[in-house]
């Protein structure tokens, strides 16, 4: 019976590929002016446009492509975007408003 070879050297052994981490899922919530919320999980490098598209999904009378996404009251996102762009984490809020009709200021 033989015994097997020794393990080479550590300085002669390849080295292992180290797996990347996944990317983490989240949870963005959508919140309109009625008080109506979408819950949608998304991995970071997603794009937005899944969370819009379940917004009006769950929300059938506002129309499709409608309104503005905002998130911090200033940044208005875009579906080509990602949350990692954004620095977006799990459980944010991101506000849908509808279009204004009027408003000219005319009496």
């Amino acid at each position: 019976m033989s015994t097997p070879p020794p393990p080479p050297p550590a300085e002669e052994r390849r080295p292992r590929a180290v797996k990347p981490e996944p990317d983490p899922l989240i949870i963005l919530k959508v919140l309109d002016l009625e008080g109506r919320r979408a819950l949608h999980t998304l991995r970071k490098s997603d794009r937005l446009q899944g969370v819009m598209d379940a917004y009006y999904k769950k929300v059938p009378d506002v129309t499709y492509g409608s309104g503005t996404f905002m998130f911090d009251g200033s940044i208005r996102l875009r579906g080509d975007q990602t949350a990692a762009d954004l620095d977006l984490d799990d459980g944010d809020e991101i506000d849908f408003f509808a279009p204004q009709l009027g408003g000219d200021g005319r009496a």
